[in-house]
């Protein structure tokens, strides 16, 4: 007998929670402005010596996979709309408006390395396929996640004519020569400066971001995923995950068993090829495309897994009220670097070895955690959540729990 709606959406809250401890391990790096130092400036920080240990923790287990769970938990969640029919359709077509401008917002002020805007965007495109049939959803989704490869060939055989990300590139360009700063003291203009030097520097860091989403091929890779999140809704395999553990288990043993050596790969791949000319450098993205999508699948499946055990239910459920409450703790992560990073801040950016913020990032995810559980128990939505519902529907919704204080 299927599991109810209640216990179908809390696992995929809980997923989705998880997914946000691997999203705040990636992020902080980009967030405390580590990743743009020169190779020198960071062996001279306090805590360098663990810097390589963390980059293979970081290359082989963390980079891609949590994205990778997102973006097929918001295929997962389109699913659920469509089971409303028209209405539900209509309902997705407005939060996904609403979705774009926060996204936007976030990207082009606050910060530059935001997933929300590429989310609805491409979510605006998710309806089309909607009467796809379903044998064909996963053939789709996997010539779109291994499309990369293809994309990067086309770049190697025409010797860099094809170049998607060309345009963004020579805006980025302009906007960091308009600055009137040496590129490599770009990225000191944050930390050491105010309002004023950050509002400067995300005129360019913005166009900086969607050159790095095209160079990388993300767009086709996250509508993969999309589709494959769809898949799984209409197979509802997180609704009784206990009905499916054979498939699970399948999924779960395949997706560690290829994900860990290319992503290993991926890694290696990295420290070794970077910098090389093409095609040697498609090595790299043959492994990310083969590495990152079956084991964030394994991880995935696994977790869904445990989910059936009784004793591990309860130790996964505490994820779950930060997955209900996902958009605030996203953006509550982008206004944590804010503080601790800027100039507007302690202005600790460059000055925080990878064992510094990435032990940030724990304390901090440990902390939403926690806020999270609080929050639920007394309100129906996280603040973001209630702000975007309340547009969507456009009325104030009621935001306290019945029975609170």
């Amino acid at each position: 007998m299927s599991a109810p709606n209640t216990q179908r959406n809390e696992l995929l809250d809980a997923l989705r929670g998880f997914a946000l401890f691997g999203v705040a391990f990636s992020n902080y790096a980009m967030l405390s402005f580590w990743l743009f130092m020169p190779e020198a400036d960071k062996a001279a920080l306090p805590g360098a010596a663990f810097d390589g240990v963390l980059d293979i923790l970081h290359g082989v287990f963390i980079e891609g996979k949590f994205y990778s769970i997102f973006s097929m938990l918001f295929g997962i969640g389109f699913g659920f709309f469509l089971e409303k029919g028209s209405d539900g359709l209509a309902r997705f077509y407005r939060r996904i408006l609403v979705l774009l401008v926060i996204g936007w917002l976030h990207m082009r002020y606050l910060w530059e390395g935001d997933i929300l805007f590429l989310y609805a965007v491409l979510g605006l495109l998710l309806p089309v396929f909607r009467h796809v049939r379903d044998r064909l959803l996963p053939i789709l989704a996997a010539v779109l996640i291994l499309s990369p490869i293809a994309i990067d060939a086309v770049t190697v055989l025409t010797h860099g004519a094809f170049d998607p990300a060309s345009g963004a590139h020579a805006i980025a360009m302009a906007e960091d020569d308009a600055l009137g700063v040496p590129p490599e003291m770009i990225n000191e203009m944050v930390p050491n400066g105010g309002l004023h030097e950050f509002l400067a520097y995300m005129k360019g860091a913005w166009w900086w971001r969607i050159e790095h989403l095209l160079a990388t091929s993300r767009l086709p890779k996250v509508f993969g995923l999309f589709l494959l999140g769809l898949w799984v809704s209409r197979h509802k395999l997180f609704r009784n995950p206990a009905g499916h553990r054979a498939l699970l288990k399948r999924t779960c043993v395949l997706g560690f068993a290829l994900g860990l050596p290319f992503s290993f790969l991926t890694w290696w791949s990295g420290d070794h090829l970077e910098g090389l000319p093409r095609p040697e450098g498609l090595v790299r993205t043959v492994a990310y495309a083969l590495g990152v999508v079956p084991l964030a699948l394994g991880y995935a499946s696994g977790f869904a897994l445990l989910w059936t055990n009784a004793r591990w239910n309860q130790r996964l459920m505490v994820f779950a009220p930060m997955g209900r409450m996902a958009l605030t703790n996203y953006l509550m992560q982008t206004f944590s670097g804010l503080v601790l990073f800027t100039g507007m801040g302690l202005g600790w950016g460059t000055r925080v070895s990878s064992i510094g913020f990435e032990s940030i990032a724990v304390g901090f995810f440990v902390l939403e955690v926690c806020w999270s559980i609080w929050w639920m128990k007394r309100f129906a939505y996280g603040p973001f959540e209630w702000v975007w519902r309340s547009i969507t529907y456009g009325k104030w919704l009621p935001m306290r729990r019945q029975g609170t204080d």
